[in-house]
């Protein structure tokens, strides 16, 4: 709770965690949205209602406090599409896996003869996901604790206004968000990677790293033409840019082998009805796109073309 909490949050924590219509509406008007309010505001733990393990979250930032009410990551879309295509003995990659919000469901999915790589260059949030791990007793989440590229090697990881989901390798960050922190990292090349998880494991690959999607994807290039992966990744053209690539040079890394890609959204129907929505990428005018590209042949294609004719 903030230092100075009104007597109704708790009223409104639970109206947003069950998610009721306007559900966003009532935590911006409650002060869920007002940053200086909860300055000073402690850590506090909530069981995952998409995946049933226990997550400590700093109140004081934003995107944990909204995830804090929520009991769940706040991305909908991507956590359903995942929830929808992991399956048990999956071997789900997270590239840029931040807190490992989205690593503790695919754990979930994908069970105990799966296997979760969870790739963070940032030491404390590589600290975090540890912790995450020990607390619930997490057998098969491996934390990588490098950044993936192109090429091996070192890079510096920079972090803008204390806020550890803008940490990018690039020095430039968002419009007006000034550098808190920096690191120097290693590097490691995906196929690298990769090649330690054994071919019996169907793969999924989630890609969020400001901006430098194209590198990591070069890097992987062997794995998504002979492994035929699933590759969820974020579409946007100013992150792209401000690390000197473009979203087109992103498309063209996975079209180049034969991969279709998809914009994932969330439709509502009725008072609490929400069904996952995909649409051809090119139909999509977002500048910001939560996408998935499905492979042109192998296991995960088999999966989005039964998913297509449910």
């Amino acid at each position: 709770m903030p230092p100075s909490s009104p007597w109704y949050w708790k009223l409104v924590v639970g109206y947003v965690r069950r998610e009721l219509p306007g559900w966003g509406r009532v935590y911006d008007w409650a002060g869920g949205s007002d940053q200086p309010r909860w300055l000073g505001a402690s850590s506090a733990s909530v069981r995952g209602k998409l995946h049933g393990y226990t997550m400590r979250l700093d109140l004081a930032n934003w995107s944990e406090r909204l995830t804090w009410c929520l009991g769940r990551y706040h991305d909908l879309p991507l956590q359903t599409a995942l929830m929808q295509f992991l399956a048990s003995g999956d071997a789900f990659v997270d590239i840029g896996a931040n807190l490992g919000m989205l690593s503790l469901l695919a754990h979930h999915r994908v069970g105990p003869t799966g296997r979760v790589l969870a790739c963070e260059p940032n030491p404390r949030m590589q600290a975090r996901i540890r912790e995450a791990i020990a607390a619930n007793s997490l057998a098969n989440l491996e934390v990588v604790g490098a950044a993936i590229g192109a090429e091996a090697g070192t890079a510096e990881l920079h972090e803008f206004s204390g806020h550890a989901g803008w940490g990018s390798l690039s020095a430039a960050g968002p419009a007006g968000a000034m550098e808190t922190a920096k690191w120097t990292v290693p590097v490691v090349v995906g196929d690298e990677l990769v090649a330690k998880v054994p071919h019996q494991h169907p793969l999924v690959f989630k890609i969020d790293v400001e901006g430098f999607e194209v590198p990591v994807l070069r890097g992987l290039r062997r794995t998504l033409s002979t492994r035929w992966p699933l590759v969820f990744v974020e579409v946007a053209d100013a992150h792209q840019r401000r690390a000197g690539y473009s979203a087109a040079e992103l498309r063209h890394e996975l079209e180049q082998h034969g991969y279709q890609g998809h914009a994932l959204s969330m439709v509502r129907h009725g008072l609490l009805g929400r069904t996952l929505r995909t649409q051809p990428l090119a139909q999509c005018t977002l500048p910001e796109i939560d996408a998935v590209f499905v492979p042109p042949q192998g296991v995960m294609a088999d999966r989005w073309r039964a998913f297509g004719n449910r």
